[in-house]
């Protein structure tokens, strides 16, 4: 289907990262639903220990298997304050933005529990494609390659077009 091997290259980056993501998600919810129905945390709080817990698991996956390239001289703690720096940006955007507006929106028709899920869910949607691009452009960056070099790649190819 794709036979440029730059596009190729980058879908799979996606597909893992997306993967990956979808894990998180499973966990971020169970952690999430725990902490209402188990412990009576509020719904606010919750989210963001259940957040932390997904993101947790995310960086560690990312870094051994989507972004396995070796890695420039950025040591460890480097990518992790890098990768946190990062999806704080997006938790800003989806988290404080996103999920307390659908929140409030839908938690008259749907309750308490499914309102936490659904707006959870959504939030977690609209970061996805700005931590993918942010992550792998400056979190596993290795000088130009990468996801870096196949992006500049595919921009040169559509451009000699």
């Amino acid at each position: 289907m794709f036979k440029n091997p730059s596009v190729k290259y980058l879908l799979s980056k996606i597909g893992k990262y997306f993967s990956v993501g979808i894990l998180g998600l499973i966990i971020d919810n169970g952690v999430l639903l725990l902490l209402i129905n188990i412990f009576n945390i509020s719904p606010r709080v919750s989210t963001l220990i259940a957040a932390e817990c997904g993101n947790l698991n995310n960086f560690f996956i990312n870094d051994k298997w989507t972004f396995k390239e070796p890695k420039d001289n950025s040591n460890f703690w480097s990518r992790i304050l890098k990768y946190h720096a990062a999806i704080s940006l997006g938790y800003i955007i989806s988290r404080i933005l996103v999920f307390p507006v659908i929140y409030s929106l839908i938690s008259y028709h749907f309750g308490h529990n499914l309102s936490a899920l659904i707006s959870n869910n959504i939030s977690i949607a609209t970061s996805f494609v700005f931590n993918f691009l942010i992550n792998a452009l400056w979190t596993w960056r290795k000088n130009k390659g990468g996801v870096v070099k196949e992006v500049e790649e595919i921009i040169e190819e559509t451009e000699l077009r």
